[in-house]
């Protein structure tokens, strides 16, 4: 049996809080100590979250905005499903025809199963995806399309600085096998901080490269006048091999002329 002491209490009792006593004030400071960092931690970790969520969410409408302004300048052609697969031979609902302005598109036969090579578009050029992966997706009926050559756009989407297409050619090729088939294309046009252009800057960009008849007939005449603008100039000719700055005059160079200007409007041609 314990022993009870005057107080009415058992000394094991008056140890356990003595002990409590001593110990509690210093514990509690650390706990409070502990849980301000970890509430300021996650504060941080909040804040940080819902920036980045509003700056995607803004990134996303953004995009969401470029492509559906660049989809009412180039409708979309539909094609028919066969087989729960698309069958890119039967358009059902033709959109935009557009003309290939520059060589070097890779194109692969239309109804492939492999992935289609993508092309770079970068600067008006055109770069071909190289590699191993490359070299896995070719059909050996690939091949490049050519300048003038017409085609339908089949998709189009934006992602970041990306403005990528899928173009579908309007003409069926014969094979050596006798089987007909349209080509088709991945195309993809690198346009730095292009969530800051205007919707028809970045069409001018995309128009160097494949362009309606409109624009496409200008090509073909290639008529240039004094006076015209830099950018009328490029979207007549395209962009040009090089330049040359020359402060109030420059020099556009192409493979078959020179377009000079002077305060940005064309003073000769030679």
């Amino acid at each position: 049996m314990e022993r009870i002491d005057g107080w009415g209490q058992t000394r094991k009792r008056r140890r356990l809080i003595r002990h409590w006593m001593e110990t509690t004030p210093e514990s509690t400071a650390l706990d409070r100590g502990t849980l301000q960092g970890l509430l300021a931690s996650v504060m941080t970790a909040f804040i940080l979250f819902m920036a980045v969520t509003l700056s995607a969410s803004r990134a996303h409408a953004s995009e969401s905005s470029i492509a559906e302004t660049l989809k009412a300048q180039y409708p979309l052609t539909k094609v028919g499903v066969t087989m729960l697969k698309f069958d890119y031979n039967r358009i059902t609902q033709p959109g935009a025809v557009l003309t290939v302005r520059v060589p070097g598109i890779y194109a692969d036969v239309a109804n492939t199963t492999q992935a289609i090579v993508n092309t770079s578009i970068v600067d008006g050029q055109a770069i071909q995806q190289k590699g191993f992966l490359a070299s896995l997706s070719d059909t050996h009926e690939s091949r490049t399309l050519t300048p003038g050559e017409t085609v339908y756009v089949t998709k189009l989407d934006v992602k970041g600085d990306q403005v990528r297409f899928e173009l579908l050619t309007v003409n069926v090729t014969t094979l050596g096998s006798g089987i007909g088939t349209r080509y088709r294309a991945e195309v993809t046009f690198h346009i730095p901080n292009l969530d800051t252009l205007k919707a028809d800057e970045v069409q001018k960009t995309i128009d160097a490269v494949i362009a309606d008849s409109a624009t496409a007939n200008a090509v073909e005449s290639k008529t240039i006048k004094v006076g015209m603008s830099t950018e009328e100039v490029k979207k007549v000719l395209g962009n040009p091999e090089k330049i040359v700055d020359l402060g109030e005059k420059q020099i556009y160079i192409y493979k078959d002329m020179k377009v000079i200007f002077k305060d940005s409007q064309v003073s000769d041609v030679e």
